[in-house]
């Protein structure tokens, strides 16, 4: 007889083995072959202790703790099918022998606790794995990707049991996770430290927050690709030029500073300054507005625009890492990452045309489980064309192999399979995306207000109180505050202010407010896209105020909401702007 406390320690080791964990440790044909020698009763149970040895035909078993240091007297190197036979038979008749101890015994049956040794001993692996291997493995455009799906909140699912299994959707593999490290298996069949296990364990060291997000970012160091001299020469110019603005001041600001501008823009192109090239064109649509006398130029907005993007350069002079190059330049093409399958239901299509020198359209969906906004964009440059006739997009071709035209993909229902977003939710266009056309939104009982979830508001205090924070940061931190930058609501105004056109802003101004009189204000920019919309807005009046779909924004330490499209009577009405 065995002693009753070897008994249950062994019963309370093996009680989370099953053929998953087995089945990574050897693989599955052995597993097999086990349960079949298992049936022939070949074997014997020589000994509990620390170690258990087991007789299995005619060779000896040592089993251990962790399972994968067990070993066998045959020739083989690795799990053998003995030891997996060995296995099967201590968890059978530990289990066995406990019971009948149990019954047997005086004292009251205490339930058996299922054992997590198997588990915490895994993560005690995990938490200690050293951060510079995988780095290795991984590579910087790999690590990048990760960071970019962590802040997204694209992380992959992890399971964690005896066995942390973690699908990596996004290339197709599942990698199992067991202890020992080396003992792990991946669908891609490698026995080695592969692509997939490095990404899978730095995956579970984030989630349980073994490594912090800043450390993941600190391995990127000199594996972005960006050239810091040239970044910081191209930073210098533009402060440079920048003080010479306004030393020169306006009034004295020769026409030829145009072209100094687009210069910059382009030397911001090619060190990979994405977001500057941008801001340099912007700074130049603003100037060309004041050189035309145009009605919409004011004078504190280029102000705030120049101040704004002094900032921006110094901040990037001062940027000492390459992540914070980063995250100051943006990138020219997004990074796009699986965010599995989605239900959307086409909300609205915003026509626009950029500073930064882009002009198309855009799509709002609204997903159907997640509550969350996405967005497909069609665009194309335009900073080089003289202006004139520019064709339409909202006919071209929908995405996704599905049959309708852009204009149409803004009232349908969509199902994806395989989707692709990047961290703004903004869909890609790939082709690995299936599309289904579900229906359209003009079908009854289609959008409620609850299906905006948290972004409807009646409230617009709740409404400043959540965003203002978030304003706030995004300013310190030399990203967008305008319209485009903006957060996408629906608001329900308790009442409104008639709308009226400044002639002397060239703009649109028309007051919300709540139940409480908390105000928000609309404001338009003429421009001949916005011509129909500008005149419905000045129509609208308290007996009929619809709900108002926009993207708010914080300028003069007022709300401000350019306006998507609205509802009335439950009804989204389309192509306003």
């Amino acid at each position: 007889m065995f002693c009753t406390d070897d008994i249950e320690n062994w019963s309370k080791l093996l009680a989370e083995v099953d053929d998953v964990y087995l089945t990574g440790i050897a693989n599955k044909g052995i597993v097999k072959r086990a349960y079949k020698d298992k049936e022939e009763g070949s074997y014997e149970v020589l000994s509990l202790g620390k170690e258990a040895k087991v007789r299995v035909g005619e060779e000896t078993v040592e089993l251990r703790i962790p399972l994968g240091e067990s070993s066998c007297s045959c020739p083989s190197r690795t799990i053998c099918r003995h030891v997996v036979l060995a296995i099967l038979v201590v968890k059978e008749q530990a289990a066995e022998a406990q019971s009948q101890n149990c019954a047997t015994s005086e004292k009251p049956v205490q339930p058996l606790e299922k054992s997590s040794d198997l588990q915490a001993k895994l993560l005690e692996e995990i938490a200690a794995y050293p951060l510079e291997p995988l780095r290795k493995m991984l590579g910087g455009k790999q690590l990048q990707e990760m960071v970019v799906q962590t802040k997204a909140k694209f992380m992959p699912p992890i399971d964690y049991a005896n066995v942390i299994t973690v699908d990596l959707q996004r290339v197709g593999q599942k990698v199992k996770l067991l202890s020992p490290l080396e003992y792990s298996s991946c669908t891609c069949h490698k026995k080695e430290l592969c692509v997939h296990k490095a990404a899978a364990l730095l995956w579970c060291k984030m989630d349980k927050g073994y490594v912090k997000l800043e450390e993941v970012e600190g391995e990127l160091s000199g594996s972005l690709g960006f050239d810091i001299e040239q970044i910081k020469g191209a930073a210098q110019q533009m402060k440079q030029f920048l003080e010479e603005l306004l030393q020169t001041g306006l009034a004295r600001t020769s026409p030829d500073a145009l072209d100094y501008m687009e210069r910059i823009a382009i030397i911001s192109h090619n060190a990979r300054l994405a977001k500057f090239e941008g801001y340099w064109r912007a700074l130049k649509d603003s100037y060309e507005s004041y050189f035309k006398r145009k009605a919409s130029f004011r004078i504190r907005n280029l102000t705030a625009q120049i101040s704004l993007l002094y900032h921006r350069t110094q901040l990037l002079l001062e940027a000492e890492s390459e992540n914070q190059i980063l995250d100051l330049a943006g990138e020219f093409k997004a990074e796009y990452v699986p965010v599995g399958t989605l239900d959307l239901t086409g909300i609205a299509m915003e026509r626009f045309q950029s500073q930064t020198g882009y002009e198309g359209e855009t799509v709002y969906f609204l997903e159907e489980h997640t509550k969350q906004w996405y967005t497909y964009t069609m665009a194309r440059p335009v900073f080089y064309e003289k202006s004139g006739r520019r064709g339409k997009l909202g006919k071209a071709a929908a995405p996704w192999q599905i049959p309708l035209s852009m204009e149409e993909l803004a009232k349908a229902k969509i199902h994806l399979e395989g989707a692709k977003a990047d961290i703004r939710r903004r869909l890609s266009a790939s082709q690995e995306t299936k599309g289904e056309l579900c229906g359209s939104r003009r079908e009854p009982d289609c959008l409620y207000t609850s299906d905006f979830g948290e972004w409807y508001y009646e409230d617009f205090g709740v409404l400043f109180a959540q965003w203002f924070a978030k304003q706030t940061n995004l300013w310190r931190n030399g990203q967008e505050t305008e319209k485009d930058g903006g957060y996408l609501v629906c608001l329900r105004p308790e009442s409104c202010e008639k709308a009226y056109f400044s002639e002397t802003e060239q703009k649109l101004f028309m007051s919300l407010f709540d139940k409480a009189g908390h105000e928000i204000v609309i404001e338009v920019v003429y421009a001949k896209e916005e011509e129909w919309g500008i005149r419905f807005l000045e129509r609208i009046t308290n007996e009929k105020l619809p709900y108002f779909l926009g993207k708010i924004y914080f300028r003069e330490g007022r709300i401000r909401l350019y306006p998507v499209a609205v509802f009335e009577k439950g009804e989204l009405r389309d192509d306003i702007f």
